[in-house]
């Protein structure tokens, strides 16, 4: 059951810090996560703190930077929205999570903050170099979406601060991407492993430009990053795909006894699910003759 617990609702960011900032206070965005918890007795605040209220942390817009997402805005409306559309990894992987009824509940800003490393709406974010803008009492600052990922369910976020919302930069002309997972069942299930892929239009030298994010297989949703330097503008062929991968792969580290997949399991799917997506944005093909 849920535990007898102060709830406060603020309607403004200046009311809303010096409640964060209390011992004992969690935040509660879209409560998928944190309601859950409170039942199962994995979380005993103090202070419940409902975000809802909160206008700052709502709306999608184009900004000179990009797209700005709210961290209030709900997961199924980020993934409807025309402006998303070109982020089609954000799209497929934000339209994995539970079902239609938990998406329009579930927002953007608490699926990252939950620090799940099998976060879906994550990898498509990360792939697109997503910032994030986090308020607090003294000001804003803008991080790197990747870097206040710190491990399984923690994220850089001080006492007192708040995840405002996302930028996402523009989407490149002729840029593609993909999302790709695989659970223990069909239908609601939490990712055993999840792959999202970028690619960008090759010039007119062939040379390509690919970003890897891995979900579910390390501590934190993380970019292949030694694998995508080794893939940096050079002409994509299997043996370069294979090099790149088997050096991701030193990297991929998933937690032994996982309910969802075996190690071993999760480090093949890896493998596969970047081929395959590379495979679907190139019509077909592995990779270039």
């Amino acid at each position: 059951m849920i535990p007898n617990v102060e709830y406060i609702k603020p309607k403004t960011l200046e009311e809303a810090f010096p409640l964060l900032g209390k011992e004992g206070t969690v935040a509660l965005a879209g409560g998928t996560d944190v309601v859950v918890n409170l039942r199962e007795e994995k979380l005993h605040p103090q202070l419940l703190v409902d975000l809802k209220g909160l206008k700052e942390l709502k709306g999608i817009r184009e900004i000179p930077e990009g797209i700005w997402i709210g961290a209030l805005e709900p997961v199924q409306k980020a993934v409807e929205h025309p402006l998303i559309a070109p982020y089609t990894a954000l799209v497929e992987g934000g339209g994995s999570i539970g079902c239609l009824e938990i998406r329009y509940r579930a927002t953007i800003g608490g699926n990252i903050c939950n620090g799940s490393p099998s976060a879906d709406s994550v990898p498509g974010l990360l792939l697109y170099d997503a910032k994030v803008i986090i308020a607090s009492k003294t000001g804003e600052r803008t991080a790197s979406l990747e870097s206040i990922l710190l491990g399984p369910g923690k994220v850089d976020l001080k006492k007192g601060e708040i995840l405002k919302g996302v930028i996402l930069p523009k989407a490149k002309e002729g840029s593609k991407s993909k999302y790709f997972r695989r659970t223990r069942v069909k239908g609601m299930d939490l990712s055993g492993v999840s792959v999202a892929v970028y690619t960008e239009s090759p010039g007119i030298e062939g040379k390509s430009d690919i970003r890897i994010a891995l979900g579910a297989v390390m501590p934190t949703v993380a970019r292949g990053r030694k694998g995508e330097a080794i893939l940096a503008g050079k002409k994509l062929t299997d043996e370069l795909l294979e090099e790149a991968i088997n050096e991701i792969l030193k990297d991929v580290n998933p937690r032994k006894g996982s309910l969802r997949a075996e190690p071993e399991y999760k480090k093949k799917m890896v493998a596969v699910l970047i081929k395959k997506a590379l495979s679907e944005m190139n019509g077909g093909a592995f990779c270039e003759a």
